[in-house]
């Protein structure tokens, strides 16, 4: 049984499930994430394909309907269970997935699904565990790991992600197994994900990089092939929603805009409060009136968005009023 802790800021909640002090797994809820797993909402069927139907959510995104009734007709409302959530592709984005619900049940709630897995619900976020988290994040916006004689690159793209390993050594594809495995779980990567071993003849050298693979996965849910003679082996494993690191290389813009909000709420200067950024990250705060206004209720100021193509990742200015 491990620790979860939470951390709620303005506009994400963090999860961290940790193991004697060692942090294991890394959750996040943002918002604009859309419906979340497992909860249950009204949606009207837009269209429909073989098998399966496109219908629109209350917040006017659309999911995958599947199975789709056969009675069920376009413009019709349909009561529907979010089975996975969407999430950032490279140049598009993925939908959520949905089927009819049998029955009405209360929406799911993200700290209690991890609480369900028997993780331990600890109070604050301690040191040990901002510090595991912070790198955590950076290695996957840098999608590299580090690793004696070697690295991991890891590449995520629509079909699968990729794991390259690079460097040198006897038992680099063992460390690298045992590293990779360790990844997996912190940033919940799902899906299909192909791992590319240096070539190995030797078939017992590639069982025993298979074995210590598995042995790092714990108790994690996984399917995997063999490795075979050109060092590729492929891992399978549920996909629920985007992982750690698909949000860290893929939504740049809301991770610069969240990390905007946080550092106004500590601004010490008095007057009201200007987020300077690009205008990708402003266009996105503009998108967020609920979370421009929690800020306001927080500070006890105004708070005004300002674009400016040089301000990169963004800055906080303060105005009289």
């Amino acid at each position: 049984m491990a620790d979860l802790y939470r951390q709620v800021r303005l506009g994400e909640t963090r999860l961290a499930v940790v193991d004697r002090g060692t942090l294991l797994e890394m959750h996040l809820q943002r918002a604009d994430d859309g419906a979340q797993v497992g909860s249950q909402t009204e949606a009207r069927l837009v269209s429909k394909l073989v098998g399966r139907g496109i219908v629109e959510l209350p917040d006017g995104r659309q999911a995958v309907l599947e199975p789709l009734p056969q009675s069920l007709t376009e413009g019709a409302p349909v009561t529907v269970e979010i089975t996975r959530a969407a999430w950032p592709e490279a140049g598009r984005p993925r939908l959520a997935k949905a089927r009819p619900a049998l029955q009405r049940a209360a929406e799911s709630r993200f700290a209690e699904q991890l609480r369900a897995a028997g993780h331990r619900l600890q109070a604050g976020w301690p040191a040990l565990v901002a510090d595991q988290w912070e790198s955590g994040w950076e290695a996957a916006q840098l999608g590299r790991v580090g690793l004696p004689g070697g690295s991991l690159g890891f590449s995520p793209t629509p079909a699968l992600i990729a794991v390259d390993i690079d460097g040198t050594g006897a038992s680099l594809a063992a460390d690298a197994a045992r590293e990779a495995a360790r990844m997996i779980r912190l940033w919940g990567l799902g899906g299909a994900i192909v791992i590319d071993f240096p070539a190995s003849p030797d078939r017992e050298a590639r069982r025993q990089v298979a074995k210590a693979f598995d042995e790092a996965m714990g108790d994690a849910a996984f399917e995997r092939t063999a490795v075979n003679g050109f060092g590729l082996m492929q891992v399978i494993r549920p996909r629920t929603g985007p992982s750690i690191l698909e949000r860290a290389r893929l939504q740049p813009d809301i991770s610069a805009a969240l990390a905007l909000l946080h550092l106004a709420q500590s601004e010490p200067r008095p007057g009201a409060l200007q987020l300077v950024a690009r205008p990708a990250v402003a266009r996105w705060l503009d998108r967020q009136p609920a979370l421009i206004a929690d800020l306001s209720r927080i500070t006890g100021r105004r708070v005004d968005v300002r674009a400016d193509a040089m301000a990169g990742d963004g800055h906080v200015e303060t105005t009289p009023g």
